[in-house]
């Protein structure tokens, strides 16, 4: 939804020495429609109930950050090319869920460069190598189960096996890392694979509406039948706020198609000409 149209300041006169008022040009701006619909956020989040940010189209500013090594190298031209873009300088990206990252990524890549976008696959049914053109505004965010998450952005599951009443917290792009910095953790200090548990502990948010007092969740975290557990990870995956990047993908050589992921390749940002 463009906010306003790119142009340029038309001079009063056509005498050369307005200088860099002929050049005034005006940034337009966009409405990326989040997936979280806002829903998620805590009440003194700046996006907290907003089903739509505002970010500016990608400058020649952005095309420094996304060409920077430095930035490539340490793993965060992303959150830099985010927090350009984004109008509010109050909103930490790292705040935002992972799914209205994707968002935002989606619609500065279009508005950037264009919604035709090109990738290889391989097709698994004959194994050819075909060049697939995608276009970017077939894809859309995932609708947002209702029945399952309440007001207060928690979803709510029973288990199949202990039935459970559990609520579930999505995480955002900081407690991800979190995440992962503590299953790392655990893995240096000669702990088995404990990706499953550390998971489900930073998700759960109550069970039988029992909080983590005294470590009631940890404990039955650690006895949870495994048939509860794969349950919760399935339909966290199903549920979370996120950008619908599957597209029907059709072979070249032999005809199939079949409904994958678009794989976000280094031509994301940088298509063929």
């Amino acid at each position: 939804m463009r906010q306003n149209e790119s142009r340029f300041k038309a001079p009063d006169t056509p005498h050369v020495s307005q200088g860099l008022e002929a050049l005034n040009y005006v940034v337009p701006t966009e409405l990326v429609e989040l997936p979280s619909k806002g829903m998620f956020y805590p009440g003194d989040h700046p996006l907290y109930n907003q089903e739509y940010v505002e970010i500016k189209h990608m400058t020649a500013k952005e095309e420094d950050i996304l060409t920077s090594m430095s930035l490539i190298e340490k793993g965060v031209v992303l959150d830099y090319l985010i927090q350009s873009l984004l109008l509010n300088k109050d909103i930490n990206n790292k705040s935002l869920f992972p799914g209205d990252r994707s968002a935002i990524i989606l619609n500065a890549r279009i508005n950037g460069y264009g919604p035709a976008y090109s990738f290889e696959t391989q097709c698994t049914n004959c194994q050819h190598k075909t060049k697939v053109e995608c276009d970017l505004l077939t894809i859309k965010n995932k609708e947002i189960n209702n029945k399952l998450v309440s007001d207060k952005g928690l979803m709510s599951l029973e288990l199949p096996k202990t039935k459970y009443l559990t609520t579930i917290r999505f995480l955002s792009t900081y407690t991800e890392e979190l995440l992962q910095r503590e299953i790392n953790k655990k893995e240096n200090m000669g702990f088995s694979n404990t990706s499953t548990t550390t998971f489900l502990s930073f998700i759960i948010d109550s069970v039988n509406g029992i909080k983590n007092t005294g470590g009631a969740i940890e404990q039955f975290i650690q006895n949870m039948p495994s048939l509860d557990a794969k349950y919760i990870k399935n339909k966290y995956a199903e549920n979370k706020p996120d950008v619908d990047f599957t597209a029907d993908l059709i072979c070249d050589n032999c005809g199939h198609m079949e409904r994958r992921e678009v794989p976000l390749t280094a031509q994301f940002f940088w298509p063929e000409s």
